[in-house]
């Protein structure tokens, strides 16, 4: 068991061992860019154990899409088929009364015995599986892709 920022700096050796290149952020996560995505790695606490030691969690995520707008068929795809996946699962973030909303992917890991090949393995499922999906997302129900400038026009 370890604390927070004994994970981060474990996780941190790790991907970079495994990815080569990462970005290091303020906040102590980390993030890749891979494909038409960018992964993004937060480690958090997770309370103690049962012995009382200090517990922690690898939150592994990407945002796919922005500016979707919501609709009853986005909704049911999020849903029904966002949750399909054997790792990782789609989440809708909106703001209240926002006419537009974002579509992260997301998987989570418990820190306390990660090694090497599990997290990297995580990371490039995710990565994989968030590349597509934001394809999925722009092509059926509009909005710009992670890698999208802001002033490119949305799709319909």
């Amino acid at each position: 068991m370890a604390t927070v920022e004994a994970t981060q700096q474990k996780v941190q050796r790790m991907l970079v061992e495994g990815f080569g290149d990462i970005i290091l952020s303020k906040d102590g996560s980390f993030a890749i860019e891979r494909g038409s995505t960018r992964i993004n790695v937060e480690v958090r606490d997770w309370g103690k154990d049962n012995k009382g030691e200090p517990s922690s969690i690898v939150r592994i995520w990407a945002m796919v899409a922005r500016g979707v707008k919501p609709s009853p068929e986005f909704y049911r795809w999020a849903a029904v088929d966002g949750s399909k996946f054997m790792f990782g699962s789609v989440t809708v973030l909106e703001n209240e009364g926002a006419t537009e909303c974002m579509v992260a992917f997301d998987h989570t890991l418990l820190a306390d015995y990660l090694d090497l090949d599990e997290l990297c393995g995580a990371v490039a499922m995710i990565s994989g599986t968030a590349d597509d999906i934001d394809d999925i997302v722009h092509d059926r129900f509009g909005g710009k892709r992670y890698t999208d400038p802001d002033d490119a026009p949305p799709a319909a």
